[in-house]
């Protein structure tokens, strides 16, 4: 092999690795769990298998991006702010390599800016590429709804996933809400119960809303790609309803810390189920009914979201595999709802975003 093509592959190996490095690094520093948060050079080389140089030049690159990261004689690295959320900070934990993150501070929606990407790109190239933001100025619920997204109490995020045989979004609602429980679960070990079709509700409050949207080819008519905007409330945001909106931790717990990883788990957790396919997708849908908040309960349905003249009330039987919500009617008869609006009868747990 001439001299120059082992020159290029060894430089493009060099920068992968040194990109590997930089999110092994991140991710000791961010779990660090000792009380001054002090991790030596030689103890992160040895838990990245790099030698000291790397570590340094991963430190210095990590700085770059506006982590403040302490270096201190004879006691090693240490991270200053173990909130920082970043592309970075989520890359470090995350495991489906095959995402792309794409991070703003602060963006009008990420569903918006997913929209905008797939209008000058082919969606295939676009796949699983997650929008994620710590701010939104115009976030989005279900109807255009606002969907209130303030700096440091959230995550906000977009994840397209192409697919040219997408014929239901509510599915993909559906698996997304499953991924989402299954990671707020593993991650702060509380149950959590989906109130169709959308919402994810914890000790009777709304902590999570997903929106799901789907992009047309205009040539074929059929729809190439889903966005799925998933907003997750890290803490309770003051600026919504306090008897129905909540928050996955307390005012004085350290939320920051765990923006990282969940929002990594959640990408992880959502693509797995769709990768896997219809099967996959099944067995997301079990989980979907053992977690529904509704099953065997009565609610009032609004068939036109917006309207209340032709509101009935019924009782919730089951949710399909096309995830639509099987209900029985007061005479006994039973009706599948493919959209409208629920909220559960006699009880404040009516919010929707």
């Amino acid at each position: 092999m001439p001299l120059h093509a082992r020159l290029k592959i060894s430089l493009f190996l060099e920068k992968k690795n040194n990109m590997a490095v930089k999110d092994q690094v991140l991710q000791v520093l961010t779990s660090t769990q000792n009380l001054q948060g002090f991790v030596s050079g030689e103890e992160l080389a040895q838990r990245c298998g790099v030698t000291r140089a790397s570590v340094w030049k991963a430190v210095e690159s990590l700085r770059s991006r506006g982590l403040k990261i302490e270096a201190v004689t004879n006691r090693g690295y240490r991270l200053l702010e173990n909130n920082t959320f970043s592309a970075e900070g989520i890359s470090a934990f995350l495991a489906d390599k095959s995402a792309n993150i794409v991070f703003f501070e602060t963006i009008d929606s990420t569903n918006t800016e997913s929209k905008r990407r797939l209008a000058v790109t082919e969606a295939r190239k676009l796949h699983k590429t997650c929008v994620v933001a710590a701010e939104q100025t115009d976030g989005r619920g279900r109807l255009g709804r606002k969907f209130v997204s303030p700096q440091k109490s959230g995550i906000y995020l977009s994840i397209i996933y192409s697919c040219r045989t997408v014929a239901n979004p509510a599915v993909y609602t559906a698996s997304t809400a499953v991924g989402v429980c299954r990671s707020i679960e593993k991650l702060f070990g509380t149950e959590t119960k989906i109130k169709w079709v959308n919402d994810i509700f914890l000790q009777g409050k709304k902590v999570v809303g997903i929106l799901t949207e789907g992009v047309t080819d205009f040539e074929t008519g059929m729809i190439e790609a889903a966005i799925i905007g998933i907003g997750i409330n890290i803490l309770n945001n003051p600026l919504l309803p306090q008897d129905v909106a909540g928050g996955l931790l307390s005012e004085n717990e350290d939320s920051a810390a765990k923006r990282n990883e969940l929002a990594a788990s959640v990408i992880t957790e959502v693509c797995a189920i769709l990768d896997g396919g219809e099967k996959s997708v099944k067995e997301a849908m079990k989980e979907y009914r053992n977690r529904s908040l509704l099953l065997g309960r009565t609610v009032e349905v609004s068939p036109v979201i917006g309207q209340t003249e032709n509101n009935f009330i019924c009782t919730v039987k089951d949710v399909t595999d096309d995830a639509g919500l099987l209900v029985v009617m007061p005479d006994g008869t039973e009706k599948v709802l493919q959209c409208g609006e629920v909220s559960i009868h006699s009880e404040k747990m009516c919010y929707n975003e």
